[in-house]
């Protein structure tokens, strides 16, 4: 700790960014958390591994690679990604389609636990919620690890059908920013790799290189100096790290090996400044950035990172307040805008203060002009010591609930820490160091300090400006040369300091006498009790150990929106955006902010057709704060006028501009397809017009005025007396009345028309690309059983399609069947495949999915059935160690009670593969089919 206060010195004498290398020296490193097992092979492999109980009985592995699409050569553009589906494509140990194939025997499914990316820099594979109860599984997994890394068989018959897979990803992942940016980046990056080195490559590449082309890249860079395995979970770490020896010590050592370069990114003295235009685009936006250099290897990993990461953070959270602040204001010209700081773009050796902002009425230049003068206001004025103290509670009440709940870290957290030390040399402290270290760091570097370095970085070279723009008529596109001369106007200004205005009061200022529990009893099912208040509400409340610092509520009401007739449509469907963004009693949403910051809590609420709920969660220390934000909500919920006119012109404004983007289309045309009522349909900007701020506010007031309509339901490590007198304070004080909107009143058009209808539209698109959905709905009873068999029967569809559209057809990069069973609608059950699609393949897309719901109605193959229950086997068991997952059992057993299934896996277990076709087949006699396709057009 001496050393630490020692530092804290250094930190008032300059920013460590810039610290020369021999000074660098003398910082101390931090320590490496002393859990995690490391090692280096003689070929050059590192290895983490870390023995972690939770979720329990489960394991993760890893296998991260400094590789990217950066050294693929001109000719090789593409190559880099297409080896990362290679993986999937047949092994040494596991060839054809059998690594998917097994790995769903235990439990892994593909896209959700089986997965990778592919970037410019690095390439990360990962098998996650392995369950450990058999160690051969453990074994089997670091073999597959193995083969990705030297076993690749790279068969020319496979690499010839992938190409159409990744040609239709291509195709479906090509948004108009993403072309936009494709187009930017030489500028961006002038005379360099990374203006030409997307990861998805250039298609000429990808339907037409050799197949040996690819096998030589792959020999030369997935190479063991090159690659990490990592391994975290519910595991014997000594027996891990012997396999880990024994199967990757094998692999050879590279001879000769090809250097692997890092490409530098120029300075510049003037502004670099891009505009792009795209008719699909829905919105502009403009970002603005200040380049430096990324921090060297030789501080990386020591407390002069630490601290330059933590005093960047804070400027961020501090930048971010007065940004959202302004965007608020009625007058502001941006509706939207954050900053961050990190890679410089897609370059990891350049580094950058990032802002970006939505403009209003799509007026870049005032948006930029606004944006420029917020971060000039923060570099001239400084931060205050009001918005540091906030920034700083925020950062360490969060730091401290991650050492509260130290014995539970996620599996993947830890995981991907691992993965980012190797890759960037992101130090691994472990939360116990972290938590000592940052509290004295925090409490001895000064907002002085972080408002020097914030100076140093915000110059007048390094200046990059994006812009965006939709393409349209009407819409004029400023020059660069016109925006270089707008930053000189706004530097030229005068900028006044940021004053921090707090509201000074309480957040609840005025409490009648508490009320009481007139009544308990137990839940047995739930391992839980009830308590019956003196105004008519319930408080179901679990006590449990799965997290040592959190509490999780789910806050529930039979009756919703369908009370309110057609004449309240409008404020119904603008509804949703108020609920996210309001404030409570004298309290703005900017104040509100600032009110809660250092407390870990949060409360969003949901008005649906037939429910109302609200959702959050908070931990013991800041329970009491909590119940007031609930209080708060249920009896003072507000928005102001100037608040309330933001939202609009921010939602007005997308509403308008998403009519360009196909997608957006298609999706708003689903809706108004798939039903009758315009609630259920996509606002139009005329209605968020029309919507009133009196009238949402009697609506929601209305909705949330009744306390003896709802259940409130607790899960977490809570002291019973403490949330007795909580509850008796602020849950049995709210406003009970003898009228109840719990009788449900069903509408004709909330529910999925019925019947069997096709219907296609054409739509102008820049790629040439086709959209569908098929939905399929039915009537049946809520029940646990027939909840899991519409989760069985989506995921038998989604296998299926898998194989049968993409694999087999390469008519689709993806594709999936969900499913849903709602407790309170008419017609409860959906399931929906939603996919885009190769134009030409569409009649033989549809053709497939049609079949496999007619033949999964008539059989169901034990192979199949039994790979889906393992992952459903090993999902609740994960689940039920969850509090959120209690408080949604317990608050949707309230809205419609049915008997509580105690013995999920037993449940799981008894399901026949003759039970889900008969299930399936009942579904689809309801003769419920609908499709929407859309298709490109002139």
């Amino acid at each position: 700790m001496k050393r630490i206060t020692r530092l804290a010195s250094l930190l008032l004498a300059g920013c460590f960014c810039l610290l020369p290398e021999a000074q660098a020296q003398t910082i101390p490193a931090v320590p490496m958390d002393k859990a995690v097992k490391t090692g280096r092979l003689d070929n050059g492999l590192t290895y983490y591994i870390r023995h972690n109980e939770y979720p329990q009985n489960q394991v993760d592995f890893y296998i991260a690679q400094k590789v990217g699409s950066i050294l693929e050569e001109d000719d090789q553009r593409g190559l880099a990604h297409f080896l990362e589906h290679m993986c999937f494509n047949g092994t040494e140990h596991f060839p054809g389609n059998t690594l998917t194939d097994w790995l769903e025997t235990v439990g892994v499914k593909f896209g959700q636990n089986l997965n990778a990316y592919t970037s410019i820099d690095e390439t990360v594979y990962r098998i996650s919620g392995v369950p450990t109860a058999r160690t051969g599984v453990q074994d089997s997994c670091l073999l597959i690890l193995h083969d990705w890394a030297d076993g690749l068989l790279l068969n020319g018959k496979d690499i010839d059908e992938e190409r159409a897979v990744i040609h239709e990803e291509w195709r479906s992942q090509m948004p108009p920013v993403k072309r936009v940016m494709e187009k930017l980046l030489p500028q961006l990056y002038p005379g360099s790799r990374y203006g030409h080195r997307l990861p998805i490559g250039v298609m000429s590449v990808v339907d037409n290189f050799p197949h040996q082309a690819l096998r030589d890249y792959y020999e030369k860079w997935y190479r063991p100096d090159l690659q990490s395995i990592v391994v975290v979970g519910d595991i014997d770490t000594d027996r891990i790290e012997a396999k880990i020896k024994e199967i990757f010590g094998t692999i050879a050592k590279p001879q000769n090996p090809a250097p692997r370069p890092y490409f530098p990114v120029d300075d510049n003295r003037e502004p670099i400044v891009t505009i792009g235009t795209d008719k699909e685009l829905p919105n502009s936006q403009v970002q603005l950035m200040f380049k430096y250099d990324a921090l060297p290897d030789s501080l990386r990993g020591t407390l002069a990172g630490l601290s330059t990461e933590y005093m960047l953070s804070m400027a961020d959270m501090m930048v971010s307040q007065r940004l959202h602040e302004e965007c608020t204001k009625p007058d502001a010209r941006f509706s939207v805008a954050g900053c961050s700081h990190g890679d410089f773009l897609i370059s990891a050796t350049k580094q950058a203060l990032s802002y970006y902002a939505l403009p209003k009425e799509d007026n870049l230049s005032e948006a930029l002009a606004a944006l420029y003068r917020e971060v000039l206001r923060a570099k001239r004025g400084g931060f205050t010591a009001t918005e540091y103290a906030r920034s700083r509670a925020e950062y360490l009440s969060a730091l401290e609930k991650a050492y509260n709940n130290r014995q539970q870290q996620e599996n993947e957290k830890l995981a991907q820490d691992y993965v980012r030390h190797f890759l960037s040399g992101k130090p691994i402290p472990g939360i116990e160091n972290e938590y000592q270290l940052m509290n004295v760091l925090a409490n001895q570097i000064p907002v002085e300090t972080i408002n020097q370095l914030y100076a140093r970085l915000v110059t007048d070279s390094n200046i990059v400006v994006i812009g965006m723009m939709p393409e349209r008529e009407g819409l004029a596109c400023p020059q660069a040369d016109a925006l270089r001369a707008l930053l000189k106007q706004v530097e030229a200004e005068d900028i006044a300091p940021y004053i921090d205005q707090v509201k000074d009061e309480p957040l609840v200022s005025h409490l009648p006498q508490p009320g009481r529990v007139v009544k308990e009893s137990e839940l047995p099912d739930f391992g839980a009790k009830e308590w019956i208040l003196s105004n008519g509400a319930k408080v179901v409340y679990k006590k449990t150990d799965f997290q040592a610092d959190e509490i999780s509520c789910r806050i529930a009401a039979r009756g919703g929106t369908s009370a309110y007739g057609d004449e309240r449509t409008d404020d119904i469907v603008f509804l949703e955006a108020v609920l996210h963004q309001h404030g409570v009693g004298n309290f703005t949403f900017a104040q509100l902010n600032k009110a809660l910051a250092g407390k870990q809590l949060a409360l969003n609420i949901e008005m649906g057709n037939y429910s109302r709920q609200l959702t959050g969660h908070t931990t013991p220390k800041d329970l009491k704060t909590f119940m007031e934000l609930i209080y708060m909500n249920f009896t003072a919920l507000n928005i102001t006028p100037d608040e309330f006119a933001s939202l609009q012109n921010l939602y007005k404004g997308i509403f308008q501009n998403s009519e360009l983007n196909p997608q957006y289309i298609f999706q708003k045309e689903l809706y108004s397809y798939l039903y009758a009522s315009p609630r259920m349909h996509f606002p139009a900007p005329e209605q968020v017009d029309r919507a009133s701020r009196t009238g949402i506010l009697e609506m929601t007031r209305q909705l949330l005025g009744n306390a003896a309509d709802f259940t409130f339901t607790f899960s977490g490590n809570m002291d019973e007396q403490e949330l007795k007198t909580l509850v008796e304070q602020y849950i049995a004080t709210l406003p009970a009345r003898p009228d109840s909107l719990t009788e449900l009143k069903h509408m004709d058009g909330l529910d999925v028309r019925p019947g069997t209808d096709c219907k296609e539209f054409t739509q102008p698109m820049q790629v040439p690309q086709g959209s569908a959905a098929v939905v399929v709905s039915a009537t049946v009873p809520y029940t646990f059983k027939n909840r899991v068999l519409t989760s069985i029967t989506a995921q038998l569809m989604t296998a299926r399609l898998l194989t049968e559209v993409r694999e087999k057809e390469g008519a689709a990069y993806s594709i999936y069947t969900t499913g849903s069973l709602s407790r309170l609608a008419d017609v409860p059950l959906t399931l929906q495949t939603v996919f885009q699609m190769k134009p030409e393949k569409k009649d033989r897309a549809l053709e497939i999915i049609g079949n496999e719901f007619r033949r999964l109605a008539e059989q169901t193959e034990p192979a199949e059935l039994d790979k889906v229950k393992e992952f459903l086997l090993k999902t609740y068991a994960e689940q039920e160690q969850k509090n959120s997952y209690w408080c949604t059992e317990m608050a949707d057993n309230a809205l419609l009670p049915v008997p509580v299934c105690t013995d999920k896996a037993a449940l799981v277990q008894s399901i026949t593969p003759e039970e889900v076709s008969a299930f399936v087949s009942e579904v689809m006699k309801q003769g419920n089919y609908r499709v929407l396709v859309m298709m490109p057009g002139e």
